[in-house]
Order: C-alpha cells, then sequence, then structure tokens
C-alpha cells in the first residue's frame, strides 16, 4: 500500500510522512467513513467542509444518477442547460432582490479567482480602467489557482510560488483573539477592538489610493486564519468603507454558506450584503464539483450588450454549469431546506462547543473555544495569561489530531490549532461522541507538553 500511495500526491501533505501512515478511504455512511483496512471514523471536517449532509445519501445519488441518463454535458461555450437554470432561480430565490445574475463554475478557486476577475472587468467597464488592486487579509485562505493564491494570506502558502500576480494588497486579520497590538490587547473592548482594525482598513485603502482598488475580498468567518469570527460590526463596517471608496465587496462563502453557520449564508448572520457572493463545498453536499459566483444587478449591467461591444465576461470553464452537478445541487438544497439543516447546526455547533469548553477546563492550553454553527476552532495556547502560542516544534495540535484519528475521529490541525465541522445532520449523542474523543486525545498530549512561560507573542502558519 505504502508504495501504491507514494505514486499520488495528497493536497498539502508531505507524501513521504503521509505514505508511511496513510489514510485511504474506501466507503461512508452519515457522519462516517470507512477505510480499505475496515476502520471506521466519524469524518469531523465533513470531507472539506462539503459533505454536509452526510455519506451515502441516496436523495443526492439519486439526483445524479437520473441526470446521467438524461444529459450528463451541455458544452458551456455554446449552450446552457435546463438543470443548470433552475439552480440559478434557486439560488436567487434564496437572496435578496438585489441580485440578479449567476455565473456557475466547478469549485470554490473558480469562483474566488473568477469573483476578482469580474471586479476588475466591471471597473473598466464602468469608467475606472485604473482601479485593479485587491484587497484581502493575512491568513486567509481563497484557493489554488493564480489570483486565489494571490490573495491568501499565509505565507507557506505562497512562498514556493512567488513571485504572484500584481495588485494584491493585504490586511490584518480581525482577530479579536489577537489584535496586532503590544499592550495587552485582550483588555480592549470588543467595540475598540472592531474599530481599531477598521481604522487600519481605512489606512490602507486611503495610503494605497482608493482609485487604484477594485474590490475586497473576505471571509465573513477566516478558517485558514483559524476559524477567526470578526468582531460585531466589522463586516458591516466593511461594507461602509466599500461604499465610501468604491470599492465592490466580495464575501468568499466557499465554506460558510448552506447552512455551515446556522443560516443560508453567513451574509445573513450579519445583515450586511456584499455585491458578489463566491459559493460552493455545500452548495452540492460533496457530491459533486460545483460552485458559483453571484452577482447583484448592479455589478451584472455593464456585462450585457451587444456581441460587437465585447462586454461579456471573458472567461468560462469545462464543467461550469454542468447539468448533473446542477441536478445535485438542486437536490442538496432542497435538502437543506426541508430537513432545516441550519436550524440543526445551531443548536449542534453550540452544543459541541459547550463540551469542549468543558475539556477547556482542565486543559488550560485550550486558549479559545470559537466559532458559528457547524464551525468550530479550538485556538492552543502554552500560557492562558500572555496567549503565547507553543513553539511550532512541538507539533501540539498535530499530536492531538493524529490521537483522534486512533480513536476514530478525523479533524483538521496545524500546530497551533484544530478544528472541527461535522455534516450538519449529525446528532446530538454523535456531537458527545466527538467531544468524548477529543478529550481523551487531549488527556493522551497534553500533560506530557513541556511548560512554556513568558510574556512573548508569536505566530505561525
Amino acid at each position: 500500500m505504502q508504495d501504491r500511495v507514494a505514486r499520488t500526491m495528497v493536497d498539502f501533505a508531505q507524501m513521504k510522512a503521509f505514505a508511511e501512515e496513510p489514510l485511504v478511504l474506501a466507503s461512508g455512511r452519515g457522519i462516517r467513513v470507512t477505510d480499505v483496512d475496515g476502520r471506521t471514523f466519524i469524518d469531523g471536517l465533513s470531507g472539506t467542509f462539503c459533505a454536509s449532509l452526510g455519506h451515502g445519501n441516496d436523495r443526492l445519488a439519486d439526483a445524479g444518477a437520473a441526470q446521467l441518463h438524461r444529459l450528463a454535458m451541455a458544452a458551456p461555450t455554446m449552450a446552457t442547460n435546463d438543470r443548470a437554470l433552475e439552480l440559478v432561480d434557486t439560488v436567487l430565490g434564496l437572496l435578496p432582490d438585489r441580485y440578479g445574475v449567476v455565473k456557475l463554475f466547478s469549485g470554490g478557486s473558480e469562483a474566488t479567482e473568477n469573483a476578482m476577475k469580474i471586479a476588475r472587468q466591471y471597473q473598466k467597464q464602468t469608467g475606472s480602467a485604473g482601479r485593479y488592486k485587491i484587497l484581502s487579509h493575512y491568513r486567509a485562505y481563497h484557493g489554488g489557482t493564480g489570483h486565489a493564491v494571490a490573495a491568501g494570506g499565509w505565507p507557506t502558502w505562497r512562498a514556493p510560488y512567488e513571485p504572484l500576480a500584481g495588485g494584491f494588497v493585504h490586511l490584518h486579520t480581525p482577530d479579536p483573539y489577537r489584535p496586532p497590538f503590544d499592550a495587552a490587547p485582550w483588555r480592549m473592548s470588543p467595540e475598540d477592538v472592531c474599530a481599531a482594525y477598521l481604522r487600519l482598513v481605512e489606512e490602507t485603502i486611503e495610503l494605497e489610493g482608493p482609485g487604484t482598488i477594485a474590490a475586497l475580498i473576505t471571509e465573513p468567518v477566516l478558517m485558514s486564519a483559524g476559524v477567526v469570527v470578526p468582531p460585531d460590526g466589522y463586516l458591516a463596517g466593511l461594507r461602509r468603507l466599500c461604499d465610501r471608496y468604491g470599492i465592490l465587496l466580495i464575501f468568499d462563502e466557499i465554506i460558510t454558506a448552506f447552512g455551515r453557520l446556522g443560516a443560508g449564508f453567513a451574509a445573513e448572520l450579519y445583515d450586511t450584503w456584499p455585491d458578489i457572493i463566491c459559493l460552493g463545498k455545500g452548495m452540492s453536499g460533496g457530491y459533486a464539483p460545483l460552485s458559483a459566483v453571484v452577482m447583484t444587478k448592479d455589478v451584472a449591467r455593464p456585462f450585457w450588450g451587444d456581441p460587437r461591444d465585447l462586454v461579456q465576461f471573458h472567461s468560462g470553464h469545462t464543467y461550469g454549469a454542468n447539468p448533473v452537478a446542477c441536478a445535485i445541487g438542486l437536490a442538496a438544497i432542497a435538502q437543506l431546506r426541508d430537513d432545516d439543516l441550519a436550524a440543526r447546526a445551531t443548536a449542534r455547533g453550540e452544543r459541541l462547543r459547550a463540551g469542549l469548553r468543558e475539556i477547556a477546563a482542565r486543559h488550560p492550553a485550550f486558549g479559545d473555544v470559537r466559532g458559528l454553527g457547524l464551525l468550530t476552532g479550538v485556538e492552543l495556547v502554552a500560557d492562558p495569561g500572555t496567549r503565547e502560542r507553543f513553539p511550532a516544534a512541538l507539533e501540539v495540535g498535530v499530536r492531538i489530531r493524529d490521537e483522534a484519528r486512533r480513536r476514530g475521529l478525523l479533524l483538521r490541525a496545524s500546530h497551533w490549532m484544530f478544528v472541527l465541522a461535522p455534516p450538519l445532520i449529525i446528532g446530538d449523542d454523535e456531537v458527545d461522541e466527538i467531544v468524548g474523543i477529543v478529550g481523551e486525545a487531549c488527556d493522551a498530549v497534553l500533560p506530557g507538553i513541556p511548560a512554556v512561560t513568558g510574556t512573548g507573542r508569536t505566530g505561525g502558519a
């Protein structure tokens, strides 16, 4: 098995280490997956935040199978298809009336990449050709294609491909737990933290030159930054700044939409609506590659004209608006609504975080337990007083992840945190099972970690 595994590449994994203890999955049912050796695991990450309706879902599988027999491909350069039109109508029906056009793709990186292209082309076609810069946050992740990597905010993901495309400017991560100030920032009021971050954004806009900026893209909850939930009022503040300076606001809701945070869209929770929304992952429940960019009517209008005007959007992908993916997307959205899974995500997420906070009571290394709905992160610290992190070499989060896997739970981790995002269909007993395994893993790892003291603050990817 090791030799066979070594011939492939798993995302973001060093294959030398992965091949020594590979995870090769063969089947799944509900919130659990089974590997080729018959070991069963709770899928604590919903695949990669997309299998929100669980594994072995007959409703979604049947929708895809029926469409395969009907029409499997519609050439996207010369046609659309009835399932795509139905899906567009369904998505727009979930959103405020200001949204009017949807462009369908087959992956999250395609969606964010093309959202930024749309923003740049929009500015050129509305008399602002000098607006080309894209603002995004440090520690953010917007995908693996060229512009998406350039908008990303972790150096380890950017450095191998630099120099990247120009025109990308980064903002401070709006992290309430770790504001970028030295003097006991956690003693600031939440309102002061929010105001400080917004001042930094506005200063960046002014110093870059407002007339050079096309768009600002952000995740409403920054997953790869550590499941960072921005301060209350931050996203609304971004909306005001973008309006003031003529900048398009893009929400990357690839992870946060379709019930994951306890609402159809994160924009609903914050009552803040962007000019462009990027959707994916839970849009098909993980059963087909499917994503979308949704535009307001105002943003879409400059792309409507005669063929000789050449104002159409100049980009596309082979599997965009694929009829099989669209049929599955329709079934997934119907199940999300029929089973009221957004409300379930809220209740189960609160139960999950309450259980993790009980673990925190006996493990001070749990510096922060945070999240919304069924997206939860735990930040690990060596000193809860100073919020100093453990040295990266100790790989504390990774060791907890590995212990959890040995006990039958898959989760995501780096050296300083771990993340849980189980399927939205999870029950109370299964939430408690996850908490129990995490507690056992922490009991096995954390007592053996040497204490780290000091007043410094450290970071890391």
